[in-house]
């Protein structure tokens, strides 16, 4: 089985999470779902921020986390798009 890296983990020389594509598609799309949800609602948050309660450090940790999860569900849309190119067209 040949598990692929999640581009946030190749930021070492043995990158450590990984992808199964051979998960069934709807685990996939659940999962890069549930991230990209998740960063769609921390980023609605600090948009409703205002400047008297954030600091710069607050918004670069949040821009951090919002990067990490938009590409790791982005990361498994992608190996979940070429699961379903590869299912027998009807």
């Amino acid at each position: 089985m040949d598990y692929q890296p999640f581009t946030s983990s190749n930021t070492t020389d043995h990158p450590v999470a990984f992808i199964n594509p051979q998960a069934p598609l709807l685990d996939l799309l659940n999962y890069a779902g549930l991230r990209i949800r998740a960063a769609r609602d921390m980023l609605d948050s600090v948009s409703n921020m205002t400047s008297r309660n954030a600091d710069d450090l607050d918004l670069m940790r949040f821009s951090n986390v919002a990067t990490l999860l938009l590409q790791d569900g982005c990361d498994v849309l992608r190996v979940a798009e070429q699961k379903a190119m590869d299912l027998p067209q009807r």
